[in-house]
């Protein structure tokens, strides 16, 4: 209301261009409280009068704060619509948080699944082409949120930290899930996918035309597990190792019943149980007398070291080996086996785990330094 006899003009050009300002005012300070929240309830008999100028009309100086009614709507709209555009806005960023929470987490999580398990094993080339083109993308999206970064362009932040957790999650994803396939799980599928053969006397074998030979390892190439005569034992006497910075042990598995024609093509092996000076071997379930098994030795790096170790034994006990089968010597070959599966899925649910964590604890502070650097 107007106080007076007077007739007033607002400029409607005016209007608009202080509806454009505050409109912009609200859009920069979107959150926080306006210095006009409580004008729309206002007595409009309490609001000061206003002021006239020389000219006839209102002065500059009286400012928008001095006015009611379209003005104070406009104003009230205009806020309105800021407050919904921060409000959108602040989904979105949460929505943006937690695909980058989510989205490098749960790729680490996919490559190290598909290159530590049984993929691997029935399709190696496959899986290795995957997990490949995998780091591949990763290493360009982590270049082009890099040059995105240097030209300034908008939401560069979560471009930036995407590209490069995905590059990384994706790398250390397959090197860390071969680690874990090449530990565990590929000598379990491997050794299930080999033979298994029952009452073996590891000493002699009998033909079909009732002669005693010794026995040969050639005959059982294939073996994965072997469950040995119930008197088959460890001559841990004629135990021996060769060093090559781990110590290769080996110690021959007999029938200590066979005294003529006795081979000596089963070996127990392990590595860093026995000693480097003497016929000392204390490797797997060497001390239990209901060991009477084995587990094949399947990791083709130790193989040379194993077989090193065995002409050692023969150079210095005087025994003769033609074909020697290397075996884990344990009660169990089932449980043992069951075991090694076992401990590949304890660290791949020990890795999804922490890498959770991990991309949270480098997630948080990176979002409070983007806030902080952006206001």
């Amino acid at each position: 209301p107007i106080r007076g006899n007077a007739v007033w003009k607002i400029s409607v050009g005016s209007s608009s261009s202080s509806s454009s300002n505050i409109s912009s005012n609200s859009s920069r300070n979107c959150g926080c409280a306006m210095s006009l929240s409580g004008l729309a309830g206002e007595n409009p008999k309490s609001l000061p009068v206003l002021s006239r100028s020389s000219g006839g009309s209102f002065g500059d100086s009286a400012g928008l704060v001095k006015l009611y009614g379209a003005i104070v709507d406009q104003q009230l709209e205009a806020r309105s619509v800021a407050a919904q555009t921060c409000k959108h806005r602040r989904r979105l960023d949460c929505f943006t948080a937690m695909l980058a929470l989510l989205v490098p987490w749960g790729l680490f999580v996919s490559v190290f699944a598909a290159v530590s398990f049984y993929m691997h094993y029935s399709a190696p080339l496959t899986t290795m082409l995957a997990a490949a083109c995998v780091c591949l993308i990763g290493m360009s999206l982590a270049v082009t949120s890099l040059y995105a970064w240097t030209v300034g362009s908008d939401r560069r932040f979560y471009r930036l930290y995407m590209g490069m957790a995905v590059a990384v999650a994706s790398s250390l994803g397959w090197i860390l899930g071969d680690i874990n396939f090449w530990q565990y799980m590929q000598p379990s599928y491997h050794i299930d996918h080999l033979a298994t053969y029952s009452n073996v006397d590891p000493s002699s074998q009998h033909l079909w035309s009732g002669e005693t030979v010794p026995a040969r390892g050639g005959r059982y190439q294939d073996a994965g597990k072997i469950y040995f005569s119930h008197n088959a034992v460890l001559d841990r006497n004629k135990a021996a190792s060769f060093k090559d910075g781990n110590l290769y042990c080996v110690a021959p598995i007999v029938n200590p019943n066979c005294n003529v024609d006795c081979g000596f093509d089963f070996w127990a092996v392990g590595i860093n149980c026995c000693s480097d000076l003497a016929a000392d071997f204390r490797c797997g379930d060497y001390n239990s007398t209901r060991a009477k098994s084995g587990l094949r030795q399947v990791v083709e790096t130790w193989r040379p070291f194993f077989h090193l170790a065995v002409i050692q034994a023969e150079g210095i006990h005087g025994v003769t080996s033609r074909h020697p089968l290397f075996f884990h010597w344990v009660e169990d070959p089932v449980s043992e086996l069951q075991s090694w599966k076992l401990s590949g899925y304890r660290v791949f649910v020990l890795v999804m785990i922490s890498s959770f964590i991990v991309n949270a604890m480098v997630l948080a502070p990176s979002l409070k330094s983007a806030r902080s650097s952006a206001n």
